[in-house]
């Protein structure tokens, strides 16, 4: 799982972990921005460090699925999204990184979420693909 390491988010992160069946049994890399480093990172560093610890992970653990998990009002994404097109932006990165990372590793699905607001609070839903 790749998400972001804003703390605002973490307990829909593990109830959506719990409900995926997943307890304790995956790899977590949480950065700010999430999907960001992949594919507009702010620096080379930081998409060279995330693709570093994604190839490391692989190689240990031969994971079937990446689940790529951004959230709105990432302040990550301050400098190049604005209110009115901030989801739009998410989805574009959440849709490259699937692409990018399904390209890299084959027979990795990669999946894209996005943390969404409810009535019962915070969760994580899944972002369509189209």
């Amino acid at each position: 799982m790749i998400t972001c390491s804003d703390f605002r988010f973490k307990s829909a992160e593990h109830a959506f972990i719990e409900q995926s069946g997943l307890t304790d049994d995956y790899d977590l890399i949480a950065r700010p921005g999430a999907a960001r480093s992949l594919v507009a990172p702010r620096s080379a560093a930081a998409a060279e460090t995330l693709r570093d610890e994604i190839a490391l992970l692989w190689s240990v653990h031969h994971f079937p699925r990446i689940l790529l998990v951004n959230h709105m009002s990432c302040r990550a994404y301050d400098d190049i999204a604005s209110p009115e097109n901030e989801r739009e932006v998410h989805a574009d990165h959440l849709r490259r990184a699937v692409q990018l990372i399904e390209d890299a590793y084959d027979g990795v699905s990669a999946e894209p979420y996005f943390v969404v607001t409810r009535e019962s609070g915070l969760s994580v839903q899944p972002l369509s693909t189209d």
